[in-house]
């Protein structure tokens, strides 16, 4: 079962950081960039390591 709440605070967590890379200047961005689709990828992935991590 997907813990939801998890994946929010996660992907919430990965949004702040991809923000303040940003405005460091550390990720380039196109105008077509969508923040929240890379944060929400990024936030899956991490949550099926944890998952995964969990499992074993």
């Amino acid at each position: 079962m997907i813990n939801y709440i998890l994946l929010y605070k996660i992907k919430k967590k990965v949004k702040t950081m991809i923000k303040d890379k940003l405005a460091m200047g550390e990720i380039a961005t196109t105008p077509s960039s969508c923040l929240d689709c890379l944060a929400t990828d990024i936030s899956w992935e991490i949550y099926y390591l944890m998952k995964e991590k969990s499992e074993s």
